[in-house]
């Protein structure tokens, strides 16, 4: 068992069409913080998702206690002036690192 996360991007207003992209998966701990567990490779990404057009962080279990963990997804669009927004999905999965 593991937990993953996906890193894709939409391509909105931008006026280029291929980006840089990778995400990040935290998992919460006891001591209330957000530790980073795994990252996925830093991919050059057409818009849209889907399974050739994503990033994807893994990580192995040790446990199967209930957690929070936070997937990040960094895009900077090539070419165009990256915003500040770091946007982060949260569930619980039954899955523990530590």
């Amino acid at each position: 068992m593991a937990a993953s996360g996906h890193g894709w991007w939409r391509k909105g207003n931008c006026s280029n069409d291929r980006a840089k992209v990778f995400n990040c998966l935290y998992e919460w701990f006891t001591d209330n913080t957000w530790r980073q567990q795994a990252c996925s490779e830093t991919t050059t990404l057409k818009p849209g998702g889907g399974s050739t057009h994503r990033t994807a962080a893994r990580r192995d279990c040790r446990g199967t206690e209930r957690t929070s963990w936070r997937n990040h997804v960094e895009v900077d669009v090539i070419g165009e002036i990256d915003t500040g927004e770091k946007p982060m999905n949260q569930s619980e999965v039954n899955c523990r690192v530590y």
